[in-house]
């Protein structure tokens, strides 16, 4: 008989009162999709064990389910003041829609220059940050907060993820980056996921 991790009492205990145990099954690279994390944040929090997951063999796996519960209870942290950098006016009312359902306190500015001064005047926990922007970019923004020694954990947003502003802003240190396009819910499983992250670090 082969080795079969269903049958372990890991799984018993993971998957215990699930009718369908392998409904859903995801790899990193599926969840960093789905999360909008990266798939290095990924494999960090299951080693320190802080997300839901299980080994096959030597591959982790996630069963979506159990992710999202991880997420909804979660969400019972205090507030995050978030402040959302972009130049379309439409993708920072989305974000307020997102995060405002769960209760994040949402700043949001269309430029950097506009960025740099609502920083000096209120202390973020997580500034979401586009890069490519007209007049000030993203990195230049960035390279700003860096001289003012902020706090904020900064967390990169392109639709372009094999260009030179992305390699240039990575160096930099942000704590994720998020691709573009995205919807509502992905903002807010980003944002959850996080946040549990920082909050458990």
């Amino acid at each position: 008989m082969g080795y079969n991790f269903f049958e372990t009492p890991q799984a018993h205990k993971l998957f215990e009162g699930d009718p369908n145990p392998m409904s859903e099954i995801m790899t990193a690279q599926e969840l960093s999709a789905y999360l909008k994390i990266t798939t290095t944040t990924i494999y960090k929090l299951a080693q320190q064990g802080e997300i839901p997951s299980f080994k096959i063999g030597s591959e982790w796996r996630f069963k979506k389910e159990l992710v999202d519960r991880w997420l909804e209870n979660g969400a019972g942290h205090a507030p995050r003041k978030v402040l959302i950098v972009d130049d379309e006016p439409a993708i920072c009312e989305l974000y307020k829609r997102a995060l405002d359902r769960k209760k994040f306190a949402v700043d949001s500015v269309t430029s950097g220059q506009e960025a740099i001064q609502a920083s000096k005047m209120n202390n973020y926990d997580f500034i979401f940050l586009d890069l490519k922007m007209p007049g000030m970019n993203g990195v230049e923004t960035f390279k700003e907060f860096k001289k003012m020694g902020l706090r904020s954990l900064v967390v990169i947003v392109t639709a372009y993820p094999d260009s030179e502003l992305l390699s240039e802003a990575m160096k930099l240190g942000p704590l994720t980056v998020i691709l573009k396009p995205f919807d509502l819910n992905e903002i807010q499983r980003a944002v959850e996921s996080l946040v549990l992250m920082t909050t458990r670090a």
